[in-house]
């Protein structure tokens, strides 16, 4: 089996992975620990498939992030399962853009706490204007959308894993853009 195939394995099984732990994320304001476990261990096989010798110098980079992360989330300035994913998704990348990878994540969490913020404002201002729904509509995205109408009402936390799946995803088009015009390529 070639290594370009492994690693585009290794990739979309990543990919599907976060966008399933967004979608969890989302709706229970929880990540599951086998997503993170999966995303790590597929980070290690992508990182051996790729750059044998610096995935040895990823892990504790990952290591000593997730200690950092942790205690934010002590302080509850973010989820325990979010510092959990953002460490993990560390070791996709080579140790030279895990900085870079840490910013579109906080562009992209950025992004979505944004959306958040503005939908509190609004919905603050609008207090007596527009109650919350009690039965939501039978559609999917309706039921989602009514669920987080509540969810931003009651000023419950934000879904940080979309921010994550945000961050990865530009990370992973700049970086097949890279490899596919041949200038340089870390997939």
């Amino acid at each position: 089996m070639s290594l370009l195939l492994i690693r585009t394995a290794l990739w979309a099984a990543i990919l599907l992975v976060l966008i399933a732990s967004a979608r969890i994320d989302w709706r229970e304001r929880i990540i599951p620990n086998e997503a993170v476990i999966f995303v790590a261990v597929c980070g290690v096989a992508l990182g051996l498939a790729s750059r044998p010798g610096s995935v040895w110098v990823s892990l504790p980079v990952s290591v000593v992030l997730f200690c950092g992360l942790w205690i934010l989330a002590n302080y509850e300035y973010l989820g325990g399962g979010d510092a959990k994913l953002v460490a993990a998704v560390t070791l996709l990348v080579p140790p030279d853009r895990i900085g870079l990878l840490l910013i579109e994540i906080v562009l992209a969490g950025g992004v979505v706490s944004g959306a958040y913020l503005a939908a509190a404002h609004a919905r603050k201002r609008g207090r007596n204007a527009v109650p919350v729904p009690v039965d939501c509509p039978p559609r999917m995205l309706n039921r989602l959308l009514c669920s987080e109408y509540a969810r931003i009402t009651d000023e419950n936390s934000v879904p940080y894993a979309l921010a994550v799946l945000g961050g990865v995803s530009v990370y992973f088009a700049c970086e097949l853009y890279r490899c596919l015009f041949a200038t340089s390529c870390s997939l």
